[in-house]
């Protein structure tokens, strides 16, 4: 009877916690909306921008800070393609000032095709609609 007792508490505080196993993890695509704008969109404008990777990877020989430049590099330019973030991301520039991207003279990337072609992603995952010219 303690066993059965405890088995359902242990399932009680599990569903109580929102552990929803049919909820998948957001993404970056998750991230962003315009009006629109559909997933193969936001996925070309994220590469254009110049993220690597879709799902959420990072080149790990880079320094914290570069990436946090990378990302808010990134931010940036979606923000001025149009773009509005939907999840409430990271400001890295609010946290760590002396970023280059968060300088005053800071030039924002604009979207480049070439970039998105050329992006890791894109590199691994060729025949995905998002990398195509």
């Amino acid at each position: 009877m303690k066993q059965i007792l405890k088995l359902l508490s242990g399932i009680a505080l599990f569903v109580m916690a929102g552990c929803a196993l049919e909820q998948p993890s957001q993404t970056a695509v998750d991230a962003w909306e315009k009006f629109g704008a559909d997933q193969i969109e936001i996925k070309k404008a994220l590469l254009e921008c110049g993220i690597q990777h879709l799902d959420g990877r990072f080149d790990p020989e880079k320094s914290a800070d570069e990436r946090f430049n990378a990302e808010e590099s990134v931010n940036a330019c979606m923000i001025q393609a149009g773009f509005q973030d939907k999840l409430g991301r990271v400001k890295w520039c609010e946290k760590y000032e002396n970023l280059p991207i968060c300088q005053p003279d800071a030039v924002i990337p604009q979207r480049s095709v070439e970039r998105r072609l050329n992006s890791l992603h894109c590199e691994e995952h060729k025949k995905q609609p998002e990398c195509q010219p």
